[in-house]
């Protein structure tokens, strides 16, 4: 079964971000999409899709003409669990997991059509704002009907929980601020204070380490699912963390009126979701060197903090 090439931009990702560990990833990937093609009895159906950052995600079809998508990515602390999250939504709020591949960590997925992100969806005659809150609501149902508590892995992944997360954002806030300027090491080290105390989490479900707008997409089952997700054990207001941070830096919403609306449709505790927001972002600055980004994360986490 011949494949499309691999897409350009996400081979060059690869290399840059994970040099030989991703070339020999590249060069093992048509062996692997020519085992699972004869595993699971696939036929090619288009190109593959673009957009993303390392995934190399094709639509085709299985043998009964059900349309799929094949989905393998370099697997890491983020994206391994995916498939384990994806088996426990069931298709409740998210793509179907339709296979699942150990060896390689590929996913058959459903197909969810027309795929158009949520990002884009503006209702007719709305004003910015008003489509802005239309598609935040949309997005905080679906994180908070996906919030579920985990069932056993059953020969998936182990899902990373929060508490790990905080324990190495503080370690790495704790050491950028060493060699940074005072207003930027102060921040870090009000990081290191918020993992402190967000690390008592009280009831802990499947939560996403990676919410945003273009990961909710419209489909025919339901009007919106999710795909991609990077799943996390963490509290319900873990879901606004990232969340929040998108959205406070591209707007149109923001501040108090973006905080609340947040809060509210995660069904969490809005100081808790105000925290998760500043730690994400925190991490963004621990991540952004000087100029421009630095600025830009360092307003959102003023306007977070405000709100």
């Amino acid at each position: 079964m011949p494949f499309a090439p691999f897409p350009e931009t996400l081979r060059q990702n690869l290399l840059d971000w994970y040099g030989d560990q991703g070339r020999h990833w590249l060069d093992t990937l048509p062996a692997t999409l020519t085992r699972l093609a004869e595993t699971w009895d696939l036929r090619t159906g288009g190109e593959p899709f673009t957009g993303g950052t390392t995934a190399y995600a094709l639509p085709l079809h299985r043998s009964d003409g059900t349309p799929a998508v094949l989905k393998l990515d370099l697997l890491d602390e983020e994206n391994r669990s995916e498939p384990t999250a994806l088996r426990a939504y069931d298709g409740d709020g998210a793509v179907r997991l339709l296979e699942y591949d150990p060896e390689s960590g590929a996913m058959l997925l459903e197909r969810a059509r027309p795929g158009t992100a949520l990002l884009e969806h503006a209702p007719p005659g709305a004003d910015e704002r008003t489509a802005a809150r239309e598609r935040l609501a949309i997005a905080c149902g679906i994180f908070r009907r996906l919030w579920r508590t985990p069932p056993p892995a059953e020969g998936h992944p182990a899902i990373p929980t929060a508490t790990d997360l905080l324990k190495g954002w503080s370690e790495r806030f704790d050491a950028a601020a060493a060699n940074a300027a005072p207003e930027i090491a102060k921040d870090l080290a009000l990081g290191v204070d918020l993992c402190a105390a967000l690390a008592d989490e009280g009831e802990i479900g499947i939560a996403n380490r990676d919410n945003h707008l273009s990961n909710v997409i419209a489909a025919e089952r339901e009007p919106w699912l999710l795909i991609d997700p990077k799943p996390v054990l963490a509290e319900r207001a873990f879901d606004g963390g990232y969340f929040l941070f998108k959205q406070q830096f591209h707007g149109p919403l923001g501040g108090t009126e973006l905080l609340r609306a947040v809060a509210e449709g995660l069904g969490a505790d809005r100081e808790r979701v105000r925290a998760w927001g500043m730690v994400r972002t925190i991490a963004q600055i621990a991540d952004a060197g000087t100029g421009p980004d630095l600025a830009a994360c360092t307003e959102v986490l003023r306007a977070i903090e405000g709100a």
